[in-house]
């Protein structure tokens, strides 16, 4: 049986969901928790669902539990982040998994993010969190990439998955992700990019 952990990984908005629910499709069993839905069923309406086939998350609590991610092996799981603050402010790292962790974190253009979140959240995001989110990607890829137990990790930027889904999900097939490729590329939709910079004026919505 593979003993080896897949995640998905990257900021908010940068289509997590979208590859959590392609991977998903293509033979990885992704673990979930349905409660989580309720929460982004408060923002979704008639008009804009957030996410559309649903958030692909774990709660809070869980990834706090101690020795987190272990008993989740051979699963894909979403993790926004792989260090979590705990309630007394201690920041923990996931714990070492002895039989690797395979890692596809997601990257998108900050614009895009800033206006995906407020459509979201109808919050904005902080000019200093837009002006260092690439910043922000090369430090959270770089953590990834130090840790002894990834097997490997590759960075894609949303709009080339939507626009080449085969290519990237052929890179991950190659690099050791037990998936259907074919059945991944059914998944993704590019009437859900919603939010293009070259459509878009930088700024509030």
């Amino acid at each position: 049986m593979d003993k080896t952990l897949y995640i998905v990984s990257g900021f908010m908005r940068t289509g997590t969901s979208m590859m959590m629910k392609a991977l998903e499709a293509g033979g990885l069993k992704a673990e979930y928790k349905q409660s989580r839905e309720e929460m982004k069923q408060r923002f979704a309406d008639d008009k804009y669902d957030p996410n559309v086939g649903g958030l692909y998350e774990l709660e809070r609590e869980d990834y706090l539990k101690p020795g987190f991610p272990k008993g989740y092996e051979g699963k894909l799981l979403k993790a926004l982040n792989m260090e979590h603050a705990r309630p007394n402010g201690v920041v923990k790292s996931f714990d070492i998994m002895p039989n690797g962790m395979r890692v596809v974190f997601m990257k998108r253009d900050a614009e895009e993010i800033r206006q995906s979140f407020d459509a979201f959240f109808n919050k904005q995001l902080s000019e200093e969190n837009i002006e260092k989110m690439n910043e922000r990607f090369k430090g959270c890829l770089e953590r990834i990439r130090n840790r002894k137990d990834v097997v490997s990790c590759h960075d894609f930027w949303y709009r080339e998955v939507v626009e080449k889904p085969k290519k990237h999900f052929q890179i991950l097939k190659d690099a050791g992700w037990d998936i259907d490729v074919d059945k991944c590329v059914e998944v993704v939709d590019p009437k859900y990019c919603r939010f293009k910079k070259e459509n878009l004026t930088k700024g509030v919505i």
